[in-house]
This record gives structure tokens, sequence and C-alpha cells, in this order.
């Protein structure tokens, strides 16, 4: 034993040499980016700091595919933060907030953030799916091999693709009517329970479909395939675009790349294809909706980019590292005074305006935020500039470290229900990580700790223990014996 030590020790410690060699050489391109304005260099620190982040997404798509499929959708939406950034500090208007922007190292300090958040989530991930855990056994999903299981969820995900079809026909399509989607979703608020039954199980039948396309059976694996197209077909009829079709691509790919992992197959040619393929419909979608709707292609697309990062432009110019824009402590107890609703507040209900809301109210232009009023649409981003508006910097860094670790951890045992779970267990799961998700793109934090999450998450854990955690044990059970 003594005799093998130095072995094992040579045999790490390149490995470990080149982890620490990388990390180091990140750490100080991060300072030297964040060092940029204070060197009367800002001009160049947003172009900077869009390559930087862009380098950090390959690296932990290449690094950690698993945990990377699992937050891919949310670094992708980051970039285009970064992306708008360098707009914003080229002179770009800010046609909400009637900001003009400057080159002021905004989101080079927006970048420290996302570091933060993506170094605890992976901790979080982690702690409850290690990724280079070694599997002695073949993976097999329960759902694939239980006769039950498998008729259930193919049952219900056939009957969302329905409701979709339904919805469509009844309703018609935005993307073949012109209609834009935010007007759809609330035409579709009052009496559309059909299309809100199609819209609000994506997730679920995202994850479903992707862990049936590695069952043994040659049948089912093709008709989950044939079912995902269907499905992404009508995502995009319905008026999802760019980030939605990429976000629901990555969903399926996700227990699909999770499993042959753990199998020891190679994974990154299914990550690469499979983005591939999301990002080339999610351009189709967009380039038909907007030509529908006679709008102009690339003053639609300059809009939306800048729009992006416009919320943290804004709050970053008021926050300091430790003081909170003015109004910003009232607005987190308007936060906390929502979280017993059972309803996500709104601008037309009598409940607490909270969240992204309280930034259009302090920072919108009242023309633009009666218009979004109607729509009941928000800013696009808000996931740091929220708990900035609320904390200051460091009050904030501490408050996303948390929803990294959260989230990390929601995102792994997604993927452990999907191996072990029912499909009662994995609709409750992925109903959480849906409102998790939305609530941390968004910065929407009522749908993270509000009561109707927690209440999902309440059930979830009483249906494991209640039902399936007696079924795994059966199914281990049988296979020892076997």
């Amino acid at each position: 034993m003594l005799a093998r030590s130095p072995m094992l020790a040579n045999k790490l410690s390149p490995n470990i040499a080149f982890g620490m060699i990388v990390a180091a050489f990140m750490l100080l391109a991060l300072a030297t980016n964040a060092a940029l304005p204070a060197l009367g260099l800002a001009s160049i620190s947003a172009a900077t700091t869009l390559a930087l982040a862009c380098a950090g997404v390959l690296a932990i798509v290449w690094w950690r595919p698993v945990f990377s499929v699992s937050m891919l959708y949310l670094l992708c939406i980051s970039l285009t933060v970064f992306l708008g950034g360098v707009g914003i500090e080229a002179g770009g208007y800010l046609t909400e907030t009637g900001v003009q922007g400057e080159a002021n190292g905004a989101f080079s300090r927006l970048l420290w953030f996302y570091v933060i958040f993506t170094v605890c989530a992976l901790g979080g991930f982690q702690r409850v799916l290690p990724e280079r855990r070694r599997i002695r056994e073949r993976i097999v999903p329960r759902m694939a091999i239980d006769k039950s299981s498998l008729m259930l969820g193919l049952a219900l995900a056939a009957a969302v693709l329905a409701a979709g079809v339904i919805a469509g026909v009844t309703e018609g399509f935005a993307l073949l009517k012109g209609v834009n989607r935010f007007a759809l979703r609330n035409d579709s608020g009052g009496g559309g329970s059909i299309f809100n039954l199609f819209l609000n199980n994506q997730l679920f039948v995202a994850v479903l479909l992707g862990t049936l396309w590695t069952a043994a059976t040659r049948w089912v694996r093709w008709l989950a395939l044939s079912m995902s197209a269907v499905d992404i077909a009508l995502v995009v009829l319905h008026g999802e675009q760019f980030m939605s079709v990429l976000g629901l691509s990555l969903s399926m790919l996700s227990p699909f790349i999770a499993i042959h992992a753990m199998n020891g197959k190679p994974v990154k040619r299914y990550l690469a294809l499979g983005a591939v393929l999301a990002l080339l419909l999610g351009s189709v979608s967009v380039f038909y909706a907007y030509r529908v709707q006679s709008l102009d292609l690339s003053d639609t697309v300059l809009s939306r980019v800048l729009l992006q990062g416009q919320v943290w432009y804004v709050v970053d110019g008021d926050a300091t590292f430790f003081g909170a824009p003015q109004g910003g402590a009232a607005a987190f107890g308007r936060l906390l005074g929502s979280l017993s609703s059972l309803k996500a507040p709104t601008f037309f209900d009598d409940g607490v305006v909270s969240g992204l809301r309280d930034l259009m109210v302090a920072y919108g232009a009242p023309e633009i935020l009666r218009a979004y009023i109607q729509d009941d649409v928000t800013f696009t981003m808000g996931q740091m500039a929220v708990p900035v508006y609320w904390f200051g910097f460091a009050g904030a860094a501490a408050f996303i470290a948390m929803t990294g670790l959260v989230y990390g951890a929601l995102a792994a045992l997604q993927i452990v229900v999907a191996l072990r779970g029912g499909v009662v267990l994995l609709w409750l799961t992925t109903k959480v990580v849906s409102y998790a998700l939305f609530g941390l793109q968004q910065g929407e934090y009522w749908n993270i700790f509000g009561i109707r999450t927690l209440a999902y998450m309440a059930l979830a854990c009483a249906w494991w223990y209640c039902v399936d955690a007696r079924g795994a044990r059966s199914d281990r059970q049988q296979r020892s014996w076997g």
C-alpha cells in the first residue's frame, strides 16, 4: 500500500497541476478585466468581458458536460447579457429606461457575479450527483423498464402534445398568425386552459422524453424521439423563439447525456449536435416570427439584445459595494410580503408588486411601462440586477451564492429523479425546477421561495418517501436476487 502511494500521486498530480494553472489563469484574466476601467481602458472592458464569458462557458462544457447541460440555458442567456453590454457600453440607447449607455465597466463587474453563481451551482450539483463518480453497473432509468411507469409517462406526454395541437387548431398558432407571443399568452390566460396545459408542462415532457431516449427497447426510443420532434415543432409554431427552443432542447438532452456519461460513453458529440440543432431551430423561428409580424429583423434583434443588459446597467450605476440603490430595501420587504401568496405578483391583482417589476417601476420610462403592463411582461433579465437592487454588491454576492447552491442541487436532483423515480415524482420535480429556472432568469425570486414552489417540494418529498422509494428498493432487491 505504501509502495503504491507515490505512483498514485504521480498519476494525479498532472491533472491537479493543470487545473490549478487554468484556475489561476482565469482568476488573473478576471482581475485584469475588472481593472480595465480604472486603467482608463473602459472602452474595451465590455468586449473583453464577453470574450471571457464565452471562454468560461466552453471550458465548463468541456470539463463538466453533465453539469453544463443542466446549466447551459442560463449560461447562454448570460452570454446574451454580455453581448448586450457591448452594445450598451458602445453608446446604445435604452428605450425602456431612457438611458444612454457609456463605457463604465459595468459588465466587467457583472461577470464576477456569474462566476460566483456558477461555482456555487457546481458545488450544489456535485453534492447531489457527483459527475465523475464511477458506476459499477450499467445505469438504466427506472421509468424505461417499469411498464406501468412507461405507459403512464407516454400517455401523459401524448396528452400534453395533443393539448398543443388542439390549442393551435382552435386558438391559432402564433407563428402563423403573426401574433406577439406575449399577447397570445395573455389571451389564453382567461380561457385558454388547453394552451396553458401545453405550455406549463414543457419541462416535464422534455425530461421524460429525453430519459426514454436511452430505453433498451427500440420502439420506445424511436417513439420518444418522434414525440420530441413534434414537441419542438409545436413550441416553434406557438411563437416560442430562440432561447425557449434552446432551453427545451437542452432539457431533453440533460438526462440523456447524464445517463450516457454515467455509463462511460462519450457525450460531448451529443451536446454539440443538440446545441447546433437548437441554435438553428431557434434562429429560424426568430426570423419567421419577426417576418410574419412585419418587423424589421435587424432593428428588432438589436433592441432585444440591448434589452438583455439594460436592467443590470441601470442598477449597477446606482449601487455601491455595501449600499443598495434608493428603494431597494423596501423592495426586498415587498418580496418577503409576497412569498405567502399562492399567485405570482402581477400588475393586475391587488397583491404586492415585487421582484423585477419593482425595477420597472423604479427605472422604467412611464410610457414604456404602461405598454409593458398591458402585456404583463417585464424586462428580459434580472437575475443579478434584482439582488444588487436589494442589497448592494456585497449582499447580492451572498444571496446569489445561495441561489446558485439551490439551483445546482435542484438540477442534479431532477436527473436523479429521472433515473430512480416514477412519472408522478418527475412531474412534481420538474414543476419545482421550472419555477426556479424562471425565477433566476427573470429575477422573479417569488418563483423560487414562494409558497407555491414550497408546496410542490413538500409533495415531491412525500411522494418519494411514501411511494417511489419503496419501488426503488424493491427493484434493487429483485435485481440482486436475480
